[in-house]
């Protein structure tokens, strides 16, 4: 039986994972029981690749060790560099995994779910204080111990905020399913990417099952970019908060004690007074947030662009990611949302003139003009150069995004994508209006009906998603008036807009 350090002996092999295998061991000098977690380094990595790694491993093992004395985090022992690898010792849990647990007994109750919710909001907000992010939340790394405890573990991949100092170039840190929006665009995050985690583990643990599934990873990640959590069926007042935490804009993502606070009413089985709560936490004159999530705006289009145009996109456009997409985008059949035209036909209809000229979402629609669609001024927010928001004072709000491809046909192929997804709404919310146009650009798709999510009042909520020549374009609109008018009358001016870059 190997010896680490002198001191620790490997027992057995308690699980295995992506980033290494956990071990139980006895720690020699104290004769005791301790958990023993190999870090696994890629192996592409070269020399001097791997000794960067394994010093910040080391280094934010060690940042976790700090929070030792936390009740809901897994104390950390030791960390040893044996064989040119970390190996970190840990106290010895006896219980299961929140994964298994589910696998086991099938969806907790949502009042339990609550609980764990709230327990590990506590940890996260313990580590966050302490300058660390956790960037592996899922329900693999929640513990539920024989003795009632809920424990969160494994900080082998935690980021030390502020600590530059060593770099992991290239990597993709995190398992798809669970890993932020913005984690996966590359974008700075910050402590509410864990909170995003930790809302899609809590809707695992409530629904059986994750939110955003896929047949591969690739599919995973477009469906964490581009699409809504699968329906709730069985969160009951967990529904709420679920989907204000697992909103894509981290902006408008409901805040870690927004989500206490709820968790806290639901767990003592009181889920108006978590909503009263809520209510009171929103700043006076700020709009209150929606928690109905959103196709994110952005470079969300990334992972549709490469699986029409090939790997090679994949550094340009979503550089996060391209170690997991990799050969599941190149081998993905390309998708057109008409059927391919007849040698004859083709020779007959003229080719399109592409936009070729750079632009931002932003300047697609000016003041004036969100101000004359929603009758008073809206504040408007750059999220990136292809994602934008306006947002009124009394909660209406038009959220955008543009864009453009290095054709008509992979403009169309995201076209096509989410018009498959936008006919299923009605099933989602009840009520909603589909039809096919309206007649803007070279192909429309849009639905609208009654939000389901709706404070202070009636909100309705409109999409459309159109291609102009080779830019796609989607467009939300969240507002008082129902119907399609003031949705309709934006895609127009949009339209005309990306007509100046050709």
């Amino acid at each position: 039986m190997t010896l680490l350090a002198g001191r620790y002996r490997l027992l057995t092999q308690l699980g295995q994972g992506g980033m290494g295998t956990v071990w139980r061991a006895m720690d020699e000098l104290l004769r005791q029981e301790v958990a023993v977690k190999e870090v696994r380094l890629p192996p592409d990595l070269d020399e001097a690749s791997r000794a960067e790694l394994a010093e910040r491993t080391l280094r934010e093992a060690r940042a976790a060790a700090t929070l030792r004395s936390h009740p809901s985090i897994v104390t950390v022992h030791d960390v040893v560099l044996d064989g040119g690898r970390p190996w970190i010792v840990m106290e010895l849990v006896r219980g299961r995994s929140l994964d298994r647990a589910v696998r086991d007994d099938g969806p907790l109750p949502p009042r339990r779910v609550a609980e764990i919710g709230r327990r590990m909001i506590d940890a996260l907000t313990a580590a966050h204080a302490s300058g660390i992010l956790h960037r592996d939340v899922k329900p693999a790394n929640v513990m539920l111990t024989d003795d009632g405890r809920v424990l969160l573990t494994d900080f082998g991949i935690a980021t030390i905020a502020g600590d530059a100092g060593i770099t992991q170039t290239g990597m993709l840190t995190g398992s798809p399913g669970y890993m932020a929006p913005e984690r996966l665009r590359g974008e700075a995050d910050g402590p509410l990417a864990d909170l995003w985690s930790l809302g899609a583990t809590l809707y695992t643990a409530v629904e059986g099952g994750p939110p955003f599934a896929g047949s591969n990873q690739a599919a995973v990640l477009a469906a964490v970019l581009m699409q809504d959590p699968a329906p709730f069926r069985l969160a009951g007042p967990l529904k709420p908060v679920l989907a204000g935490i697992l909103e894509k804009d981290p902006a408008r993502r409901c805040s870690p004690e927004e989500a206490a606070d709820w968790l806290d009413a639901i767990a003592r089985d009181d889920a108006t007074t978590g909503i009263a709560t809520r209510r009171r936490r929103t700043k006076p004159g700020r709009p209150p947030r929606r928690v109905r999530p959103q196709v994110v705006m952005g470079a969300t289009l990334a992972v549709v662009l490469t699986m029409a145009a090939g790997v090679a996109l994949v550094p340009q456009l979503f550089p996060g990611v391209i170690k997991l997409l990799g050969v599941a985008l190149a081998s993905r059949p390309t998708y057109s949302a008409h059927p391919t035209p007849s040698p004859a036909t083709a020779t007959a209809t003229a080719t399109p003139k592409l936009i070729t000229r750079d632009f931002e979402a932003c300047d697609l629609l000016t003041s004036g003009q969100t101000r004359t669609l929603f009758g008073g001024t809206m504040e408007r927010r750059f999220i990136t150069a292809s994602g934008c928001s306006w947002q009124g004072a009394d909660g209406t709000s038009l959220r955008l995004m543009a864009v453009r491809g290095p054709s008509a046909s992979t403009a169309a192929m995201a076209h096509g994508q989410t018009v498959s997804y936008m006919k299923d709404e009605p099933r989602r919310t009840a009520g909603t209006k589909v039809r096919k146009g309206p007649d803007i650009g070279d192909e429309a798709y849009s639905h609208t009906g009654k939000s389901p999510f709706s404070w202070g009042g009636s909100f309705y909520d409109t999409k459309i998603s159109l291609r102009v020549v080779n830019v796609w374009v989607s467009l939300d609109v969240h507002a008082r008036r129902p119907g399609y008018a003031t949705a309709d009358r934006a895609a127009k001016l949009i339209e005309k807009a990306l007509m100046t870059y050709r």
